[in-house]
């Protein structure tokens, strides 16, 4: 019998306790890497809020780099899965990025996570958030050309520009306004917050890809006005 095919209930349990081990590491670094960044998270600090010893880690997780790669597929793996897939270009991007500001705003330290890979980012190295997101990366790269050989889009910028600036723009808005609006404190899940929020990514995406939204047709056939400030 192969080592990995046993099924008796002893092993079921042990392979049960070790997925649930592995996912509870996986939630503590997310946290650890999130406040402390990289390079100052220490991996005893993880295995003892975990719970269990360094070389207990060290069986699920070979290095810091290996953690850290699963912490940052793990926490931007719901958003890539909700890439839309039916649409034309520019419905789909908007409905991406709209699920954007949702999905950082459920899970903060997502913003939290992408602000230190940018302030971190070295030209001669990989980052690795762009590493992981290499699948999203190509989703919007294929997209933003289809949208161009279609006509709808007209971007002004490159679309690995455009995709590091709409990352910027998610950080500000998520990491950097509640410090600077501590005077008028603003819950970031509160549904108007969200509103004006992907108002404002989109007013961004709108510019640098040189589109204008869709509109529904009226009644008559024809899509009604709309102005600078509508979503």
């Amino acid at each position: 019998m192969h080592p990995g095919s046993d099924t008796s209930p002893a092993a079921r349990r042990r392979r049960s306790n070790g997925v649930r081990t592995r996912a509870e590491i996986v939630a503590v670094a997310e946290c650890h890497f999130a406040e402390r960044g990289f390079e100052d998270t220490r991996l005893g600090d993880i295995a003892a809020a975990v719970g269990i010893r360094r070389p207990s880690l060290t069986y699920h997780f070979a290095d810091k780099q290996e953690l850290y790669t699963a912490v940052l597929q793990t926490v931007f793996a719901d958003w890539s899965r909700s890439l839309p897939t039916g649409g034309s270009a520019v419905q789909r991007l908007e409905a991406a990025m709209a699920g954007w500001v949702d999905f950082v705003a459920e899970h903060p330290n997502a913003a939290r996570l992408l602000l230190r890979e940018l302030a971190n980012a070295q030209p001669e190295k990989v980052g690795a958030f762009l590493r992981t997101g290499s699948a999203e990366v190509d989703w919007f790269e294929t997209l933003i050309h289809e949208g161009v050989a279609t006509g709808e889009l007209h971007p002004q910028v490159e679309p690995l520009r455009f995709m590091s600036l709409m990352a910027a723009v998610a950080v500000v808005q998520f990491a950097a306004i509640p410090w600077l609006s501590l005077r008028v404190p603003a819950d970031p899940r509160d549904r108007e917050e969200l509103r004006k929020r992907k108002h404002e990514i989109l007013l961004v995406a709108r510019t640098l890809l040189g589109y204008e939204p869709e509109t529904a047709p009226t009644r008559t056939g024809r899509a009604p006005a709309r102005t600078a400030t509508e979503d």
